[in-house]
């Protein structure tokens, strides 16, 4: 697992100090009598990283919540306190009472700043502290958790957070007509871009809309990882002569630019794609790529930042698998992909436009105008 890493990690700053940072972890996996204790020490030196993109999975692997894909709530620090910024519509946290604005006190009856120095051990800057807080805020695989939360200028509340059975059944992608003049397709993908047989059903949808003079396509559900085949079929249905839609390049390579081709009959009307958190891996793929050959409009909150392309190694003995971005992605006008923001940002705190969606409110005000 280290060595893939120190070989092939798109990110990795310096061989000496990923050997320094998993020294400590080594050790343990070679003290591990139990499979739970080598996981664990794995997943203590993965955690070096603060890579959401680099995570192990298999069998029997006793691992945390992965971040976003299965967690509700998006956090990062402003200056001192813990602030929620992002929580998914209906959740488990939602419905427990959590909401953006409000400020995170504790974590299981514990000072969060203690809990999240405790991940961190005093390594990494900023960025390595939004990522502790993240996970903190995820909660445990089952059962229930319970967060100490204030909002602006009120008293503190304690709420618990229960964890409910997920379930994966309806349709992979929900199509509708919305608009004063119900003349605007809005396509919702839920989760599925990993499901080759999506493509059948995006096709399907984007005949039964036709006649549609524009298109809201919905990434907010694709915080599951998916398939770039899948999304270079998709993209293919917006562009009209074979064009570049994202830039590779791994340690040491030379760029190389990807190419999709059309596929049926393109949409050339006006797209707005709407993202927020969970819109990742290839959810982020798909958006910069129709911002890239469909100048397509994002609007939204920024994306969950999942690095790279990634690759996936089958541990020995284990059978474990170990998942990490092993290239770098750029959009095709050279800003990496993790650091792509929407063209109207959504303030999810303060939003504006009354009850309901305050994304999707934007996205039709702006195609109200045109």
């Amino acid at each position: 697992m280290a060595l893939a890493i120190e070989k092939d990690y798109a990110y990795l700053e310096s061989s000496d100090r990923w050997r320094s940072l998993r020294a400590p972890w080594r050790k343990k996996a070679l003290a591990a009598k139990t499979p739970a204790q080598l996981a664990a020490a794995f997943e203590g030196a993965l955690s070096e990283l603060h890579d959401d993109n680099v995570f192990l999975s298999g069998d029997g692997l006793p691992v945390a919540r992965r971040v976003p894909s299965e967690t509700d709530v998006w956090a990062a620090w402003s200056g001192e306190r813990a602030m929620i910024t992002a929580v998914r519509a209906s959740s488990v946290a939602d419905v427990a009472g959590l909401h953006p604005g409000q400020q995170v006190v504790s974590v299981q009856g514990v000072a969060v700043d203690r809990v999240v120095r405790e991940k961190v051990a005093g390594r990494g800057g900023d960025g390595a502290r939004d990522w502790a807080l993240r996970h903190a805020l995820a909660g445990p695989r089952a059962g229930s958790y319970v967060l100490g939360v204030r909002d602006e200028g009120g008293p503190l509340k304690v709420l618990e957070v229960t964890r409910a059975p997920e379930s994966n059944n309806g349709a992979p992608i929900l199509a509708r007509k919305v608009g004063e003049g119900r003349d605007i397709a809005y396509l919702r993908l839920k989760n599925t871009l990993a499901d080759e047989g999506l493509v059948m059903h995006f096709d399907a949808a984007l005949a039964q809309m036709k006649d549609a003079r524009a298109v809201i396509l919905d990434l907010r559900s694709t915080e599951g990882g998916g398939s770039e085949d899948v999304v270079r079929s998709i993209l293919g249905r917006f562009v009209a002569a074979e064009s570049p839609w994202q830039v590779r390049e791994s340690r040491g390579k030379r760029s190389e630019p990807d190419r999709v081709t059309p596929r049926g009959t393109p949409f050339t009307g006006p797209l707005v794609v709407l993202v927020d958190r969970w819109t990742a891996g290839e959810g982020e793929a798909l958006a910069a790529g129709l911002d890239a050959v469909a100048n397509a409009t994002l609007i939204g909150t920024s994306m969950a930042g999942l690095r790279g392309r990634a690759r996936e190694v089958m541990l020995p003995n284990s059978g474990w698998r170990l998942r990490f971005p092993a290239e770098r992605v750029r959009h095709v006008n050279g800003t990496p992909r993790e650091s792509l923001r929407p063209d109207i940002e959504v303030d999810l705190v303060h939003p504006s436009g009354g009850p309901g969606d305050p994304i999707l409110y934007q996205a039709l005000k702006l195609l109200e105008k045109k």
